[in-house]
């Protein structure tokens, strides 16, 4: 009778049941909204994206078609698979880093670069299938995470200055303070201010309206030129499978692939845990359920993306918007995922979207991944020195990999000299050996 019931059941019952609602105590009204609301609140990086990835030589058009693709196949399988309402799409800090740091400083092709993303979610995949997983995750303290996300935030502050002429860098050094009140400035200043004033007021897409109207501002100020427009043909496919698998055997690229992936990894994990805090999404230990699925959809991605023609497409933290509209399911991810296939019917616009339009979102997204005030409280003496070393060598060698390292090293030393012999972990004295060879590899070759 029970079966006979089941099968009875209308399809909207259940996909309901599929990812059940009852459990989440949610609704289809509730889990559209918040799938719209979350798209409309990323929907700026099928505008970025293009922009600076065109700067490392991939044609614009194909960056575009593979972000949306990817963003898209990736957020669906996070709905459908790991029922998560994360919503995927490629990394500010990935693109930047690739584009300005692996191939216009180190001086790989943009089709090494995309190699190294593919073997850095190997990696990714890989360890999330096996135990060395949760052994990755806990050898490294909340606080050295904590110092590579403000690491990134600083790296993608930087280059938003340097694009807007404020800081001048020739190569990894800096030469100075460039020219404060220009026309690129302005609308610098201009876009960032426009973010902060909505993100104030708590209007929704804030970063995304902050992009066009700093667009508007340029197109004003004569800044409007966008170097390479965006066409609907057959150049949309032409990053298809043109990365370069044989990457792996370069050993020069190897510290490259390890920040991609530490980047990657470490920020997955906290976004995982800082999304669902105090939700229904975990169980009452505090634990994700189909935390692995989610890793498995994250990790794999990088690799889906890189075959596209795209950096790494990872969780996003605007997911947030849709967990704080009520999304508690798959759902909500599977109706951000619809809307991003969609946003190719859009793509004549990007093409009004010039490159110095999207600095202000890029500090924007910088600020974003700095600490907390309740966070810097439980910092001892050690974490605070070790994070501005990490800081400090940002800013100085325009590279994460150095800094990643440095504060490695230094927080390892810190707990020598202390005697906190039990809190060094092995995996991350690993990390920090990996990432020592791959700097004197990058010297040496």
């Amino acid at each position: 009778m029970q079966k006979e019931f089941k099968q009875n059941k209308s399809v909207p019952e259940r996909i309901a049941d599929y990812f059940e609602f009852s459990k989440h105590k949610t609704n289809y009204r509730t889990e559209i909204l918040a799938g719209v609301s979350t798209f409309v609140a990323l929907a700026y990086i099928f505008v970025v994206n293009p922009s600076i990835l065109s700067e490392a030589g991939i044609n614009k058009s194909a960056v575009l078609f593979a972000t949306i693709v990817a963003s898209g196949l990736a957020t669906l399988l996070m709905g459908l698979w790991a029922k998560k309402p994360f919503v995927l799409a490629p990394g500010m800090e990935m693109n930047s880093y690739v584009a300005f740091f692996v191939v216009l400083v180190l001086g790989f092709t943009w089709q090494e670069a995309l190699g190294a993303v593919f073997w850095s979610g190997i990696i990714f995949f890989v360890l999330t299938l096996t135990g060395f997983r949760k052994k990755i995750i806990n050898a490294i303290p909340d606080k050295m995470k904590s110092g590579l996300a403000l690491s990134v935030g600083v790296f993608l502050m930087l280059i938003a200055l340097k694009l807007a002429g404020i800081l001048i860098y020739e190569g990894v050094t800096i030469k100075g303070i460039g020219i404060l009140l220009s026309p690129i400035a302005y609308v610098f200043y201009f876009g960032l201010f426009a973010v902060l004033i909505l993100r104030k007021f708590k209007i929704p897409g804030a970063v995304l309206i902050g992009i066009i109207l700093a667009s508007i501002f340029a197109h004003f100020l004569g800044l409007g030129e966008v170097k390479e427009p965006v066409r609907v043909s057959t150049e949309m496919f032409s990053a298809l499978f043109k990365l370069d698998f044989g990457v792996i055997f370069n050993l020069k690229i190897l510290s490259v692939i390890l920040v991609l992936f530490l980047i990657d990894f470490y920020g997955s994990i906290a976004k995982f845990i800082g999304l669902t805090r105090r939700t229904s999404i975990v169980n009452e230990k505090g634990d994700m359920p189909q935390m692995k699925e989610a890793m498995l959809v994250d990790g794999s991605a990088n690799s889906i993306g890189a075959v596209l023609g795209t950096t790494s497409p990872i969780t996003y933290v605007e997911s947030a918007v849709g967990i704080a509209e009520g999304g508690r399911t798959g759902l909500t991810a599977v109706v951000s995922a619809i809307l991003m296939f969609s946003f190719i019917i859009l793509t004549p616009l990007v093409n009004l979207v010039p490159l110095i339009a999207t600095t202000g979102a890029l500090f924007w997204v910088g600020i974003t991944l700095f600490p907390s005030k309740e966070d810097l409280k439980t910092y001892n003496k050690l974490d605070i020195f070790t994070i501005l070393v990490m800081i400090v060598s940002v800013i100085v060698t325009f590279a994460i990999d150095k800094a990643l390292f440095l504060g490695f090293a230094i927080f390892i030393i810190g707990l020598i000299l202390s005697r906190r012999y039990k809190e060094i972990d092995p995996y991350m004295v690993l990390s920090t050996i990996l990432l020592l060879i791959g700097w004197i590899l990058n010297i040496a070759l």
